[in-house]
């Protein structure tokens, strides 16, 4: 009974782990108060349809902001916040000059807008990264001469990409978790230790080995009759002394 109040509670707790971080995420994206209140009332098991009708939100909100009022210390006007979601941002990229042929020549316009990839990700190990992207070419563009301010010449047409479209990714790899013989889990970015089957006894690791995709049981040192530290034959797993593999029937 031990053993499986244990279990029930490793699996409740494994699905908080998701549940939690996707909240975080629709968290990230929310664009206002009334869009975080309808992701935390629609993440909660009570009954949807009494608080996330109109009144009762527009009432929830109404109490957020007179307890916000009466958390000021002073009169300075107050402006909502805005969340800063991973989204396309307009930025400034500078006109790239050949100063070998122009050294002392000046581009007209000096700087360009484009859209680039920027904002806040639900973890510090997600990247705000470009998914969709398309090039915009600028024309014309002058290039002015300081030294006589009438001449200049019509440069050629410049061709940024212009970022359209933003997601928040894992910035984790593969192979950092490989090194230390864990697996990504990509929803929450995270190396985590892999699961055997069959399931390691207490003398041996689950942990993923090189040149396979699917993590065996390893002992600290190699098995006889083995090449390596783990059982070639993947039906089978090392014994509880790890001196020979025995195989799993289930």
């Amino acid at each position: 009974m031990y053993i499986l109040i244990l279990l029930s509670n490793f699996i409740n707790g494994e699905e908080n782990k998701y549940q939690q971080a996707e909240i975080r995420a629709r968290l990230a994206q929310a664009k206002s108060i009334r869009e975080v209140l309808v992701i935390l009332k629609s993440s909660n098991n009570k009954d949807l349809q009494s608080i996330l009708t109109p009144d009762a939100l527009k009432k929830e909100q109404e109490a957020i902001q007179t307890a916000a009022q009466q958390l000021k210390t002073d009169t300075r006007l107050t402006i909502e916040p805005r969340n800063g979601g991973c989204e396309p941002r307009v930025i400034c990229e500078e006109v790239p000059i050949d100063r070998k042929v122009s050294h002392n020549a000046i581009s007209y316009p000096q700087c360009l807008e484009i859209h680039r990839c920027g904002g806040c990700c639900q973890e510090v190990q997600f990247s705000c990264v470009s998914t969709r992207q398309v090039p915009v070419t600028f024309s014309p563009l002058l290039l002015i001469s300081l030294d006589d301010t009438s001449q200049y010449e019509v440069n050629r047409p410049l061709t940024l990409m212009n970022h359209t479209q933003c997601e928040c990714k894992c910035s984790k790899k593969e192979d950092e978790c490989s090194r230390e013989g864990k697996i990504l889990d990509s929803v929450l970015c995270q190396c985590v230790q892999p699961r055997c089957q069959p399931e390691c006894l207490i003398s041996s690791t689950c942990s993923t080995v090189p040149g396979n995709s699917i993590p065996r049981c390893t002992c600290r040192r190699r098995i006889q009759g083995q090449a390596n530290n783990y059982c070639s034959n993947p039906n089978q797993r090392p014994d509880y002394m790890c001196r020979r593999c025995e195989t799993f029937y289930g």
